[in-house]
């Protein structure tokens, strides 16, 4: 396990102690935020993207 796969692996942990561990595609967004920092914005507005789309499903 790598650096990167470890960290994430520690998120998901702390993650899953509070009932709410990473997704596949969660671990997948770290991963691309950890090799290309500079996504970040566009990973940003991914997960604003699915929250709200969640929200609309919701209503």
């Amino acid at each position: 396990m790598n650096t990167n796969e470890r960290l994430i692996a520690e998120v998901n942990g702390s993650m899953a102690i509070e009932g709410m561990a990473l997704t596949k595609a969660d671990r997948e967004r770290m991963m691309r935020y950890l090799h290309k920092p500079e996504d970040f914005g566009r990973i940003i507005k991914e997960i604003k993207l699915k929250y709200q789309s969640a929200d609309k499903n919701n209503a």
